[in-house]
């Protein structure tokens, strides 16, 4: 990871045209330039020259980035916003001790001692053998939940499942700032896999699967989606169901997904508006700004009941948390590898 002051070059390149406001979720409801990647490159880039200090103020504009990535793809310069935004706040968690106390508690009681309570009641498969084999990441997902459903469906496909015991793929320590904490993450990857000497690797997360991309380039990572679409695995549902999708920011296999939704015999998909549109999970923890936060829930809710489907189907364990906390029992959100093994007849699988 690169420090702020590396990235001069690119906070320079922004021509400040203003497009990031059309997309940005925040800016929409706020109006307020600081809080969009224009305004937060003004700020930087004084930062950078030492004209403005690392402040509460300033890291509270960073922090109320939702890290999706729109203005990202939207941007004429091509600049990777999430990445600035990161090293920016890196800057501000080496310079406060609070900030170290808060990763330090979510590495030890949500993503440790939590994940390991609730793993107890995950539901683990043995796979079969192939000759095709494949590596499972589950992250904090595959801890909590298992990996029935991955092998289930991947040896339905002929490929055999190993399951090593990986931790978080680190995406919260990134986001906070905490590259130490981030890096051990990618060290115990890397140290994993290279004891399998196994390249293929297959994810159910699309935060997770994104993270692990950039620990290095000598793995091929892909979606489940893609192992279903890639073998032609047809699924065919108990009973008829009505679903709708969430599409996570962090996913760029839509297309597989999109793929399975409409191959799956006995299942209605009703596109939502707004389906890629963020859930707004990293504003869970911004409690000052729930005023701001609630809007983007409330739209995102709105979309969901309006397409009259009773199911919300998305694969990101953060978006499945902030969607189930907001869905006020209008609705179920299910991960979609879960519903699909727990819906397909019991001879597809």
């Amino acid at each position: 990871m690169k420090h702020l002051a590396e990235y001069k070059e690119e906070i320079h390149s922004c021509s400040k045209c203003g497009l990031c406001q059309s997309v940005c979720p925040i800016y929409k409801i706020t109006g307020n330039d600081c809080s969009v990647s224009r305004g937060h490159f003004i700020m930087l880039r004084g930062l950078i020259k030492g004209e403005l200090k690392m402040s509460k103020t300033l890291n509270r504009y960073l922090d109320l980035c939702l890290k999706c990535g729109a203005c990202s793809k939207f941007c004429p310069s091509g600049i990777d916003v999430v990445d600035i935004i990161a090293a920016a706040k890196a800057e501000y968690f080496k310079a406060h001790p609070i900030e170290k106390l808060i990763s330090f508690f979510q590495k030890k009681f949500v993503f440790g001692f939590g994940v390991d309570v609730l793993r107890i009641f995950a539901s683990n498969t043995k796979s079969k053998n192939f000759d095709k084999k494949v590596i499972y990441f589950g992250g904090c997902s595959g801890r909590i939940k298992g990996n029935n459903s991955v092998v289930k469906l991947l040896n339905a496909c002929g490929v055999e499942v190993l399951t090593p015991e990986f931790q978080c793929c680190g995406i919260p320590f990134f986001v906070r700032g905490d590259m130490k904490s981030f890096d051990d993450c990618a060290k115990s990857y890397l140290e994993i896999m290279n004891k399998y000497g196994i390249k293929d690797v297959v994810t159910t997360c699309a935060s997770c699967e994104k993270t692990i991309k950039s620990f290095s380039p000598e793995f091929e990572i892909k979606n489940i989606f893609r192992y279903i679409k890639e073998n032609n695995l047809k699924l065919k549902l108990k009973k008829k169901m009505k679903v709708t999708f969430h599409k996570p920011c962090n996913i760029d296999n839509y297309d597989d997904i999109k793929w399975v939704l409409d191959n799956t015999e006995n299942l209605e998909y009703v596109e939502m508006n707004d389906f890629d549109k963020c859930c707004g999970l990293n504003g869970l923890s911004k409690f000052a700004e729930y005023g701001i936060m609630k809007n983007i829930f409330a739209d995102k809710y709105k979309n969901i009941l309006n397409s009259g489907a009773k199911t919300v189907l998305t694969s990101c364990l953060g978006c499945e948390t902030a969607l189930k906390l907001f869905s006020f029992g209008k609705y179920r959100v299910e991960d979609f590898t879960e519903f699909l093994v727990k819906n397909v007849q019991n001879d597809v699988l």
